[in-house]
This record gives C-alpha cells, structure tokens and sequence, in this order.
C-alpha cells in the first residue's frame, strides 16, 4: 500500500491540498473532553453540537465500512484581516466558501483512489460541515499538534488551515507518527485573547469567543463583551496572529482564498446600508453568508461604536430610522450612546418615541444615559 499511498499523496498536492496523511480508522480519545466541554456548556446556542455523539468520536459510525481516513489540510493563509475599507474578516471567509471547493477537490480525489486501487471504494468527503472531531483525527493522522487555542498546529505550515477527510472502505496503512505538543510553556494566545475566551489551555468557552459572538450568535451580543469585540466584524484571527508558529505561515497562492475585490473598499457604515439585494449581490458564495445580514449589520453596529467618531453619529440615526431589523436598531441605539453627545440622545430618543421592541427600548434608554453621563 506504500506505492498506493505515495500516488494519492501526489495526486492531493496537486489538487491544492498542502498536506494529507493515513491513519486507521477508530475511535478517537477525545470523546471524553468534548463530552465534558458539551456539559460545561461552551457551545452556547450551536445546540447541533449536541447531536450525534457517536458519529463524532468514530469516523467507521459516520460512515459504515470505513477503515482509512485520509486527512487532508488546505493553506488559506493571507497576510491581512483588516482591509483598506475597515472591515477585519477572518482569513478563511476572504474568498470564496471553501466547502464547495474542497467538497469538489475531494471528490476528485476520491475517485482517483478509486481508479488507482481497482476496487469498490465507498469514500464520503467531509470539511467541518459532518459530525466529526476533526482536529482529533488530523492529530492522530500526524498532521500536527492541537495547541492551547484549540487550533490545529503543523511545524512549516502554521494553523491557517482547512482539515477535511475522505473516509475510505480501504486498509490504506499508516506511515506517519503523531506530532509531538511543541507549544511548552508559552501563552500568548490566551493572553491575547480580549474576551478570555481560551479559558485553559485546549478549552475554549465559545460563549465569550469573538469568532462565536460575530458568526454563530443570533441574539444580541452581551453589552459587557460589544467594547473587547473592537473591530473584528467577523470571526476573529487573534490567537493565531500572536502564535510563534504562524510567523512563517506560507501566504496561500490559492484563487479561491484570495480576498474578494469587493470587501477591500467596503466598509463598516456602508454595510449598515445594505438591503437584502445588495447583500446577495457582494456576499454570493462566501462563508460571510453564515452571520446572515442582520448578523452582519449587527456586527458593523458594534465595530463603528468602538472605532468610529462624534460625527458617525448623524448617519447612524438615519440607519436607526430606516432600519427595519430590531436586533440592528437596538445595535445602532448602542453605538450612538458610545459616540454622541447628550444632544444626540434626546435626538435619539425623538427617533426611538414609536418603538415597540422591548430589546430596542431598553438599548435606547441606556444609550440616552450614557450620553447623559458623558455630557454631565
């Protein structure tokens, strides 16, 4: 299987995936940890996490038959998160939405292997999207260690990374050793963290995680955290910016994680004008789809309050009137309170003096304070 193994590593690196490796299929250690993180409850409101224990700890329960997992990691690495118009987005959600890619390069793939063994291979490509503890499986495979970030970490390429598998019904064999933990005593990523999200080393609360309140959340980010999310619109870099890992993490020359041309001008105010039109039009195929528009109108809400000017504050009363979604009204209600003056609040209540929704009430009534306050 040695000639077998070399043919699919070739035929992989040519489909763009930067590193792939074999590893038995079996039942993965971690299965106690997460059952432990899922009881703690960090997941937050992801209840689908919750779902199908069994499949996620054994890739031969996810798929009947399966003996090699194949484990495949993909570059997406870009030197910047903060573009020219102001937006700061996740390096993976630059381009296009990697699933699709990676779901076709593996089925690709999937089918070499089928062609290279001359048998009946039952194969079922999965990128994060099927239940599956994917960052166990890449360590047990020897693609790398899980550091304190809870991030998949391979020595040369850095934790820039999209993990995928393809599970074969084919003893394919092993030949690589797992990865020895090379993150000793150093904690930068958790000191970095602003909200304290990587609350021990390998556990994430994912409640307090920017990644998590930008993307997953669909309820109004908690007050006390809105000022540590800064400026991160969506997701969040900054545990794998600090890593001493990533300092030479190879820029991806791949054409779909590049960044798209019309997120470098955009920025956050502009965003808050967005219709659904124009939000199908510029977010077409992209992983940003996921926050969905009021995710992402909230998310600019929070960013021009903690990074934007006094004079902001006239156009974000106009978006307060127009806007019909009240979890962004109630949003805009905050960051006007963070950036007006005690004029603005009574401008403010003025605009406020027809609503309804108890949750943009309330976030009025406490911007107009805080104006007042300020103002005193």
């Amino acid at each position: 299987m040695a000639e077998l193994r070399g043919n699919i590593r070739r035929r992989a690196k040519k489909l763009g995936f930067a590193e792939v490796a074999f590893v038995d299929a079996g039942k993965l250690p971690g299965e106690r940890a997460y059952l432990e993180w899922l009881s703690e409850g960090r997941h937050g409101e992801m209840g689908y996490l919750e779902n199908h224990q069994p499949l996620r700890v054994d890739p031969r329960a996810l798929e009947e038959g399966t003996r090699t997992v194949v484990a495949l990691l993909t570059n997406y690495y870009q030197p910047l998160d903060l573009l020219e118009g102001g937006l700061r987005i996740a390096r993976y959600a630059h381009g296009d939405d990697y699933h699709k890619e990676l779901w076709r390069r593996m089925r690709e793939l999937a089918a070499f292997i089928h062609a290279e063994s001359g048998v009946d291979v039952a194969s079922r490509p999965a990128v994060d999207s099927a239940p599956l503890l994917e960052r166990d499986l890449a360590r047990a495979a020897g693609l790398g260690w899980v550091g304190k970030n809870g991030m998949l970490i391979r020595q040369g390429l850095g934790s820039f990374t999209f993990i995928s598998e393809i599970l074969v019904d084919l003893d394919l064999g092993e030949d690589v050793e797992e990865a020895p933990d090379r993150c000793g005593s150093c904690s930068r990523c958790l000191d970095a963290c602003p909200t304290g999200a990587i609350v021990s080393p390998r556990v994430i609360d994912a409640r307090r995680c920017i990644s998590y309140l930008t993307i997953e959340l669909r309820g109004p980010i908690p007050r006390r955290l809105r000022p540590l999310v800064g400026d991160y619109l969506f997701g969040c870099d900054l545990c794998q910016d600090v890593c001493p890992w990533n300092r030479e993490a190879p820029v991806s020359a791949d054409e779909s994680h590049q960044t798209r041309p019309v997120y470098r001008d955009l920025s956050p105010m502009e965003l808050l004008s967005f219709d659904h039109d124009r939000y199908v039009e510029v977010f077409r195929g992209s992983a940003m789809k996921r926050a969905k528009l009021s995710g992402l109108k909230r998310n600019a809400a929070v960013v021009v309050g903690n990074v934007g000017r006094a004079e902001d504050v006239p156009p974000l009363l106009k978006r307060f009137v127009d806007e019909e979604n009240p979890l962004v009204r109630g949003h805009l209600a905050w960051a006007i309170g963070r950036l007006g003056d005690e004029g603005d609040g009574e401008d403010l209540r003025e605009a406020a003096r027809a609503e309804e929704e108890p949750f943009v009430r309330e976030e009025v009534g406490l911007a107009v304070e805080a104006l007042r306050v300020r103002s005193g």
